[in-house]
């Protein structure tokens, strides 16, 4: 890595760093500075056989790879492949701990630690702050602590990344999740006027089963055919706002998916406490009041 400060401030890089088992601790000081990455398998090979867990102690890091940029706060946590390019960037008064973690002994933690991408752990989930708590004992008493205890740590540490891994994946399917489910609500808004959509039509389009879109809109409290009518019923009532005054309501309920005026009628006074031709009549009153004020 090629380190810049930032400013004409003469510094000297201040670090600790000692190994526990496996495990090689760095804790550094790195307020306003740059690291770049440089091209080379490191010392020893280091870089192809080995993993970067980065905890944050204070200010401001951010780290940048392959196009994703993460910005790590105090007390905050992330994994990434030191063979790929990086860089990364602090802010003032910015400490971390960096540790080397052996992509060996990771092999049967899950294929989610060794992905080669930014991995973001939740540090609100009490699991990753228990993790983060033995980082910290270790990072204030693993330099003096004996071979033996520091061995000890790093074989009891490696197997509680499974804490990571579950953390990790049920982010990623949470965010899986919310994604598809972003994808589902736009193909609704611009099917909106297709009296024939429903849940299984919805499905076939989106390359899933009616059972995983019904389970998307569960997480989401609703339903898919709650939702279709609820967008279709606020479509209609911008309609009927900003409509002319010869807007027709049959046409209304035309274009937003209905099948017939009656039943859009009835829906609309159930969600909406009024119908269609009240609200169109309400609407038109005030613009002839403010008409008349001109």
């Amino acid at each position: 890595m090629e380190c810049e400060f930032d400013g004409e401030i003469e510094r000297e890089l201040r670090t600790a760093s000692w190994s526990m088992g496996d495990l090689r601790f760095d804790a550094l000081d790195l307020s306003r500075q740059q690291w770049k990455w440089q091209p080379g398998s490191g010392v020893d090979d280091w870089r192809k056989h080995t993993l970067l867990l980065f905890m944050s102690e204070s200010g401001l890091l951010q780290i940048e790879q392959q196009g994703e940029v993460i910005e790590l706060e105090a007390q905050g946590l992330l994994i990434l492949d030191a063979n790929i390019e990086y860089t990364q960037t602090s802010g003032p008064d910015t400490r971390a701990v960096i540790i080397r973690l052996p992509r060996s002994a990771l092999e049967g933690k899950g294929k989610l630690l060794s992905s080669r991408e930014i991995l973001t752990p939740d540090p609100s989930s009490p699991d990753v702050a228990l993790l983060m708590s033995w980082l910290a004992g270790a990072t204030a008493y693993g330099e003096q602590c004996s071979s033996y205890g520091g061995r000890m740590f790093a074989e009891h540490f490696i197997d509680l990344l499974e804490i990571l891994t579950d953390s990790l994946t049920a982010s990623k399917r949470l965010m899986r999740s919310h994604d598809r489910l972003r994808k589902v609500k736009r193909f609704i808004a611009r099917n909106l006027g297709n009296e024939d959509i429903d849940p299984d039509s919805v499905a076939s389009a989106m390359g899933m089963s009616a059972r995983q879109l019904m389970r998307l809109f569960e997480q989401d409290g609703s339903s898919v055919m709650r939702y279709l009518l609820q967008q279709r019923l606020e479509k209609a009532k911008g309609m009927l706002i900003h409509g002319g005054d010869d807007l027709r309501i049959g046409d209304v309920a035309w274009q937003c998916g209905f099948v017939s005026a009656s039943h859009f009628s009835r829906a609309f006074k159930r969600q909406f406490g009024e119908s269609p031709t009240d609200l169109q009549r309400s609407v038109r009153e005030k613009r002839t009041t403010k008409q008349s004020f001109r």
